[in-house]
């Protein structure tokens, strides 16, 4: 490598250097639990084509879709007199956002004069206005789930900080100092992006810099290129379901046909249900984030920078009309739903070509769990969280225990933090759930259950999940795993409610949220004896279900 080069790869990793502690910056200085904790969140460094050159380790569905969002803003928004104080701002799932509560801000960089890049983050907020706190299951367009901001080319000294942007905004949230807050924690991040590459611009020289971003998408390019020359060529298809639509029995599809040629991709999802007039749909740039995650998975190269690049070579196509790509006025709350549906359906197709590369189906959902109080004085409490489920099983590795999808990535909210500023609400109880892994020669992970009991009155319900009808499937031979659920319990008496739902509860009453596990990877009679043997030294499994799916254990102990 020559001087010139290693000069370029040191600039690319400070620069990939900046967008991590641009995400420390946005998390150490939230508000809410929902970015502090959960990390529901993502920061980026963009060139000044608005291409993403770097993103923090943080939520894969957020920053693969920025540039989609800067894409938009670009086409609506005149930009020829951007400034240093200027900002581009958005939540609109139809001009690149992913849905209303995640909040979009670019700003730009310049060094000597001359723009050189953006920075750029996201982060989910608590409450966005709309048709009731929490969730509007019931919502049928996208003006009833909250505020709606197109992109605005706003200057943030005179329109934050109490100025008529953030007037306006927060004059339509019902938790303003929340979101203040948190609002506030991503202009902070962008500042600090902002100081860091100036920095290095005047340190290096800003064509040094903006080369080095160049450099870093066309050394990705190459190595994304290799990497899917390594799936022979041909053409697979691959479907998965969603339960059912809000207050609906009919489960909704996800076709994904992929064609794989000689280094490239071709990803079409013709064949997917028709947009629906509930909050199961997924914005564009989000279905475009998971497809372009689901493809990374597997691949057999798993240090390829995350960045723009990667999407050089996948020709993504997805009709207008249809759950992954809807017309503009839908509403998109629950479009994480859907998104995990194309990752399932490109990895049931990919499985065909690449079997010992493709895991079994995991819990691949997200629980929106929303506990909202409206107080006397006018105060509106929010618990909010974004749970996860157990990891399907793969050759050569078990799945992983309660952890956020792949798309989501998000942190274990700790019990003590949501306790401490939710006061109508306690946990009674939080952890795994033996035996709701599917079984195989490499098992899944675990669900979890948790309890929450409600500690005052007037307080209201309103979730969606996954996996209450139809579970995480196994590949290979290996077993299922084990259906979700939510109940209410009030007394003697249990609701059982459906995937989705909203209900007012009574002080006393206890909601018992069960998340499904991870699909098995294998036939459960090839798993080795000491694996199962120590999965029931550890409560993983119990007696009955090792009896069930691994008899082999208790004939060795037999012969023995």
């Amino acid at each position: 490598m020559s001087g010139d080069q290693t000069k370029l790869a040191i600039l690319a990793n400070a620069i990939r250097a900046i967008a991590n502690e641009m995400g420390a910056i946005l998390v150490r200085s939230a508000f809410s639990t929902i970015v502090r904790e959960a990390r529901d969140c993502s920061t980026a460094i963009l060139d000044a084509s608005g291409n993403v050159v770097s993103q923090a380790e943080m939520i894969p569905i957020h920053n693969g879709g920025l540039s989609e969002a800067f894409r938009a803003s670009v086409a609506q928004l005149d930009m020829s007199d951007i400034g240093p104080t200027s900002a581009i701002l958005l939540n609109d799932p139809y001009a690149g956002g992913q849905h209303l509560n995640d909040f979009i801000i670019f700003q730009p960089v310049f060094s000597q004069g001359t723009l050189i890049g953006w920075v750029g983050n996201t982060a989910h907020h608590l409450d966005v206005g709309g048709g009731g706190a929490g969730i509007n299951i019931d919502a049928t367009e996208l003006i009833q789930e909250g505020i709606v901001i197109p992109p605005l080319l706003i200057d943030v000294e005179r329109d934050l900080f109490g100025g008529a942007i953030d007037r306006l905004i927060f004059a339509n949230v019902r938790t303003a100092e929340l979101g203040r807050g948190d609002f506030y924690a991503q202009v902070a991040a962008n500042r600090t992006g902002i100081d860091r590459l100036q920095e290095l611009a005047e340190r290096h020289g800003h064509d040094l810099v903006t080369r080095a971003m160049a450099e870093t998408l066309d050394y990705t390019e190459r190595r994304m290129r290799a990497a899917i020359q390594t799936i022979p060529n041909g053409t697979w298809s691959g479907e998965a379901w969603i339960d059912a639509d809000v207050r609906g029995d009919v489960p909704l599809k996800v076709v994904a046909t992929v064609t794989v040629s000689d280094g490239s991709m071709v990803l079409d999802f013709t064949g997917t249900a028709p947009e629906t007039r509930s909050m199961f749909n997924s914005s564009k740039s989000s279905s475009l984030a998971a497809a372009v995650s689901a493809v990374r998975c597997l691949l057999a190269d798993k240090d390829i920078p995350a960045n723009d690049a990667c999407n050089r070579l996948i020709d993504i196509r997805m009709p207008e009309g249809t759950i992954v790509n809807p017309r503009p006025g839908r509403p998109v709350r629950a479009r994480i739903a859907v998104s995990y549906r194309v990752l399932d359906a490109i990895h049931e197709a990919l499985g065909k070509a690449i079997p010992e590369r493709v895991p079994a189906q995991g819990f691949n959902s997200t629980t929106g769990l929303y506990l909202v109080q409206e107080r006397p004085n006018g105060a509106t409490r929010i618990y909010a969280d974004v749970l996860g489920g157990g990891y399907g099983g793969a050759p050569r590795y078990d799945g992983a225990h309660a952890l956020a999808g792949v798309l989501s990535s998000s942190r274990n909210t700790p019990i003590e933090s949501i306790e401490q500023i939710h006061p109508h609400i306690r946990m009674l109880e939080y952890g795994l759930v033996p035996d709701s892994c599917g079984a195989g020669q490499w098992r899944g992970g675990l669900g979890f259950r948790r309890a929450i009991e409600v500690l005052e009155d007037n307080v209201v319900l309103s979730y969606y999940s996954e996996h209450f009808r139809y579970p995480a499937r196994g590949k290979m031979g290996g077993g299922d795993a084990a259906k979700a659920s939510l109940k209410v319990k009030r007394g003697a008496e249990v609701f059982d409610l459906p995937t989705t739902d909203i209900m007012t509860l009574q002080k006393g009453d206890i909601v018992v949220l069960t998340v499904g596990g991870g699909a098995g990877w294998g036939e459960a009679e090839k798993r080795a004896v000491d694996l199962v043997e120590r999965d029931l030294e550890q409560g993983i499994i119990s007696e009955d279900f090792a009896r069930k799916h691994y008899p082999q254990a208790f004939r060795q102990a037999r012969v023995a």
